[in-house]
Formats: structure tokens, sequence, C-alpha cells
């Protein structure tokens, strides 16, 4: 998903996680994927090898006639279909839903079964984290730290997103306290029906990082820290005046934002984000271990875990 996280309450996630194991069923599966409903989940996982037997896939109509069998009964409950594709476990569909609007739930489901398990596929074997870090090579946004780093951390990120705003200061902590390792920041602006000036301020950042490296983060945190005072109607100039107070010059920088180039770094940058399966925003990488919800995590723990991966670089 793109989208943020949000919060469930923890008895409405428990009923609607037993109700989805227990009930969710999808008959006369096929093989053709199905239009996706929703911009904002552009998740990839790894594809299975052609040695692999590939899973059937439901149509968008079948797990919709499943959702509403199940929880038709309630108006309270409703659900948004994001992506149906194959899993990486071989012979399993993956589909993505969110319920009531929250974080989506992912789903997966067995051809010619009646039962779907609702869960998270997670790295895991000696080396769990190295076909992320192989993908994270295409990484090319702004960076500061190490120049010969032993790990590198890399958020993706939305600059309208509060949740990406919370955790600027745990990464800037981070990086005072782990210098010789190298930040890397990932534009990842979600839909506009989310965050109607995201892909602006991710167009200006853009051109930022082109500009002078240096001055980047500078220019992020004030929109960050002003993201309160920025519509959509009033973008631009917003954008073009925290340019001006970071040292840039504002026309260059709006006429690059609104060049081709720029649109195309911002669509490069997602697509490397799907390619690892990024939902939600923050979604942040330690030496490719994946690492959710970064602010929520006590810090003394997410320094054992930044050494910890530092002590495993590469592994």
């Amino acid at each position: 998903m793109m989208k943020p996280k949000l919060m469930m309450k923890p008895n409405l996630i428990t009923a609607l996680l037993v109700l989805i194991i227990s009930t969710f069923g999808v008959a006369n599966a096929q093989t053709a994927a199905p239009k996706k409903t929703a911009t904002h989940t552009t998740s990839s996982a790894a594809a299975p090898q052609s040695t692999q037997k590939k899973a059937a896939l439901p149509t968008m109509e079948e797990v919709e006639a499943s959702m509403k069998r199940s929880f038709g009964y309630d108006p309270g409950v409703s659900w948004q279909i994001y992506e149906i594709k194959e899993s990486s476990i071989p012979g399993l569909a993956e589909i993505l839903v969110s319920m009531n609007k929250q974080q989506p739930v992912h789903l997966f489901l067995a051809p010619g079964t009646q039962t779907a398990i609702a869960g998270q596929i997670i790295p895991f074997g000696p080396d769990p984290f190295a076909a992320a870090r192989a993908s994270l090579k295409g990484a090319f946004g702004p960076g500061r730290g190490g120049q010969n780093p032993p790990i590198e951390i890399i958020e993706f990120s939305d600059l309208e997103c509060p949740h990406c705003k919370v955790a600027q200061p745990v990464l800037a902590k981070l990086f005072a306290d782990f210098p010789q390792v190298r930040f890397i920041f990932q534009q990842f602006p979600l839909p506009a029906s989310l965050h109607p000036w995201a892909l602006k301020a991710a167009q200006y950042a853009d051109c930022a990082g082109q500009m002078d490296k240096d001055a980047f983060w500078k220019y992020v945190d004030s929109i960050f820290e002003n993201q309160g005072g920025i519509a959509l109607a009033t973008a631009d100039d917003k954008l073009k005046e925290l340019a001006t107070a970071a040292g840039y010059d504002a026309q260059r920088i709006s006429t690059c934002a609104a060049s081709p180039e720029t649109d195309a770094r911002i669509k490069k940058s997602q697509a490397l984000g799907a390619t690892l399966d990024v939902n939600e925003t923050p979604t942040v990488f330690i030496n490719g271990r994946r690492v959710p919800g970064i602010a929520n995590i006590p810090y003394d723990n997410l320094k054992q875990l930044v050494q910890f991966e530092i002590d495993h670089a590469g592994k």
C-alpha cells in the first residue's frame, strides 16, 4: 500500500481475522490475474521460478463474492480488495484486502479450498534478507553517512504522511549514533486520494536532492514540520517558500519539479518499492531487514537492532 499505518481496535482485528480464516472461500479459480482496484497498493513478491507450480488465481468477482458471503451481514464492515497475485510460496494465491479502511491483511489461498490463511510471509533462513538487499542495490535517493558503510538504512517515505513525520527524529538520532551507516531516502508518495499534495512534495524534494544533497535533508525536515500548513491549492507556493529557506532557487526547483525527468525518477523509486512489497509508509530497511513501525520501537532496542545488523553485515 501504499498507505499509512492506521490502528484498529484489538477485538475488531481478532474478530475479523477469525472470520477470514474460518469462512473465506473462493471457488472456480482461474490463472489470469485480475486488474487491481486501487493504485495505492503496488506490491510485488518474488516471482516463482518457472519449474514451480503456479497458483490458480481467483477473479476479483470471486473474491468480492466471498467477502460478501462472509461479512455482508454487518453493514458496519466494509472492505477494499487491493491486489490478487501469486505469492512467493509456490501454489498459493495472495490477496491483499483492507477491512474498514484499516491496514491491509494478506490472505493466502490454496486452489480448490474453502479456507484462507491470514498473515504475513517473513524472510527466514541463514541469510534471510539477501533478496531484499539485492533489490535495494537499486536505491538511488539522496544519502548521507559513511562512504564505505557496513550496512545501509533505506527509507521509503511520503512527505504528507504523518507517520513518516514521527519517524524522522528517530532516524535522525540513529544517523547521529551510527555515522558509519549509510542512510538513503526514497520517494514513495501515496495516491492523491490519500495524500493530495504528496506527489508534488516528492517532485520538489527529488529536485532538491538532485541540486544539493546536503541541503536536501534540511528541506525534507522543513516539509515535515510544516505538514499542517500545506494544502494542494497552495502547495507550490509553500514548497517554493520552504525551498528558498533551505537555500534553493525557488524558480529553478519549481521548473525542475514539473519536468518529465523528475516524474520518471519518482516512478522509478515507487517501482523499486514495489519489488520489495512496500505497501505502507514509512517502510524502512536495515541491512535488507524490513523494520515496521520504527517510531514505535523503544530506542535502545532499535540501537541494538542496528548494531546487530552491522555485526551481520551482508548476511
